[in-house]
């Protein structure tokens, strides 16, 4: 059996994750957490998501339950999956980050880190997004430099960051296959986490 942590627990993707703990075979929920003030916290996550009573309260840290683990699964915000994931490496427990909005610099940390530790980063877990990267590094390689490329999305107004982890690893992948540098030649409307749209 695995025993999974589950960071951002009271939130919409950190709920949406319990409850498919709850339904799944071969994985239970050992672990809650959500960020330091949270009303949740305390609470026990069963109750506080409406799947009935788990015996599991929302922790503040995840030191607090690191070791009842075996993975934790990481939907948050980019700053906290990074501390996560450095509690994660120093415990030697794998994890899974699903967060977006990752830096540069952020990146290059987690990488550092994963060397050490089972790690899935990516900012889309989708078998079809997926699929389209690998595409697009065809597509890319095929057209060249003979077309213009541009990404626009669309996303739900409450969308933090600008663009979406997953547009900008779209744009990661075709400037790679076009041998561009996307720091040095992306031009972008919007950027950074921007907070959700009024």
């Amino acid at each position: 059996m695995i025993r999974a942590i589950v960071t951002g627990a009271a939130g919409r993707m950190g709920g949406r994750v319990i409850s498919l703990i709850a339904e799944t075979d071969g994985i239970e929920l050992a672990g809650a957490v959500e960020r330091t003030g949270h009303p949740a916290i305390g609470r026990d996550v069963g109750e506080s998501l409406g799947l009935g009573r788990t015996g599991i309260p929302i922790r503040d840290d995840l030191h607090r339950c690191i070791e009842s683990g075996d993975v934790v699964i990481d939907f948050t915000a980019h700053e906290a999956s990074l501390g996560n994931l450095e509690i994660a490496a120093a415990k030697g427990k794998a994890i899974v980050i699903g967060s977006t909005g990752i830096t540069a610099e952020e990146m290059k940390r987690a990488q550092e880190l994963a060397a050490s530790v089972r790690c899935v980063l990516t900012p889309n877990m989708s078998v079809g997004v997926n699929v389209m990267l690998k595409v697009l590094a065809d597509i890319a390689g095929i057209l060249g430099d003979d077309y213009d490329v541009e990404i626009v999305e669309a996303h739900h107004h409450m969308k933090k960051d600008a663009p979406s982890g997953t547009a900008l690893k779209m744009a990661q992948v075709i400037a790679e296959s076009l041998g561009r540098n996307l720091d040095r030649d992306g031009v972008f409307c919007r950027r950074g986490m921007i907070g959700e749209r009024a």
